[in-house]
């Protein structure tokens, strides 16, 4: 083969990349006689804005982006989560240092709250009736009003400027956040004072585990996920007493391991839990029949504490983002390669039957299902 001839067709394997990268934008199409079935958040690559909104339907359409042809301007530098707060979509542009406040029926922008000093949006909690509470990266934690007029109220800096706190959720008026490297924070929703912040130490939160959700169970705890020497360990933390009350250890063996054992985790682990708040789901890895790593979804009675195999997920070349369905199916958000090309959304039916596979943005990370009660 001559160096001509390898040339030219590394030169068409390149262009057909950069096309796969750069899609033409999508001719939206909304109706109400075809349902939103779910929408994902696409990180996009880094300092290159784009970050993108991608909406499948009922009938199977996919809509790689819904924002920019919608609102015509792209949504952003790395779109970090999506949250639903008083019947609106709260999205968080992290390298944006901008919050967009989206109708969740039409797709366009209502508001676009902008940090006016440094910081990077990562996810979002409901305080009050009218307020919400943005984690950052950079040490701060930031109030926004979540009703008109849109906007940011305060930055409220954290007691360590190197560590942040990540994910949170809102229980009994407080919020809990994954304070990575410290443990779990706990502050009063309606009278946020840091010097009040109480701190559950003993949990190893590191970078790779911020990303997992904190949940809430039929009890009103609040389960977080931290790594212990050989494996990972879910506690549940009682949110009136603020102490754990409950703690599951899953641990690897990586020594000798036969098919089917425990041996590890993803790198970008994911959690979730089913609408009653019974059942937590948590990606791990088993070895195989042929002896390589099988990602793995297991379940975790929250009453019983038993843990039992749910789903395998073969096939995931990168997962990036894991939620769980309300009728149970699993969807994997699969960066293939990380090579900033458009990623798939790969749906693994709780019966095992065919997965069906998404083609979506660059670097999907998480997926929102429309609550089935209604937008409000």
């Amino acid at each position: 083969m001559s160096k001509c001839y390898r040339l030219i067709v590394l030169l068409i394997s390149l262009l057909a990349l950069a096309c796969d990268r750069v899609p033409e934008l999508p001719s939206i199409q909304l109706s109400k006689d075809n349902p939103l079935q779910f929408l994902v958040v696409n990180e996009g690559l880094f300092t290159t804005n784009t970050a993108a909104l991608s909406a499948v339907y009922k009938d199977g359409t996919i809509y790689w982006d819904v924002f920019e042809p919608i609102n015509q301007r792209p949504l952003g530098d790395v779109a970090q989560s999506i949250t639903l707060i008083n019947g609106k979509l709260f999205v968080a542009i992290n390298n944006s240092r901008r919050i967009e406040v989206l109708d969740p029926t039409t797709f366009k922008s209502v508001a676009s709250l902008r940090y006016n000093q440094s910081g990077s949006p990562r996810y979002i909690t409901p305080l009050t009736n009218n307020t919400a509470l943005v984690s950052d990266l950079y040490g701060q934690l930031v109030k926004i009003s979540t009703t008109p007029p849109y906007e940011v109220l305060e930055y409220i800096s954290l007691p360590t400027a190197s560590s942040g706190i990540e994910q949170m959720v809102t229980v009994r008026n407080k919020v809990f956040g994954a304070y990575l490297n410290r443990g779990i924070a706990i502050l009063d929703a309606e009278k946020l004072w840091i010097p009040n912040m109480r701190l559950i130490d003993g949990l190893d939160i590191p970078w790779e585990l911020g990303g997992c959700q904190l949940l809430v169970d039929h009890h009103q705890r609040v389960w977080c996920t931290s790594l212990l020497p050989n494996g990972v360990k879910l506690s549940a933390i009682d949110s009136q007493s603020e102490t754990i009350v409950a703690e599951v250890a899953l641990s690897f063996n990586r020594s000798e391991p036969h098919e089917g054992d425990i041996i590890g985790m993803p790198k970008n682990n994911r959690v979730d839990i089913d609408p009653t708040g019974q059942y937590i789901y948590v990606n791990l890895y088993t070895q195989s029949k042929e002896g390589q790593p099988l990602q793995t979804l297991f379940t975790i009675d929250v009453d019983s504490h038993k843990v039992s195999k749910y789903l395998e997920l073969p096939g995931v070349k990168m997962m990036y983002g894991m939620n769980v369905s309300p009728d149970g199916d699993v969807f994997i958000c699969d960066c293939l390669d990380y090579s900033a090309q458009r990623g798939y959304i790969r749906q693994f039916p709780k019966d095992g039957g065919e997965v069906r596979s998404y083609k979506v943005g660059v670097y999907p990370n998480r997926i929102f299902f429309p609550p089935k009660g209604g937008w409000q």
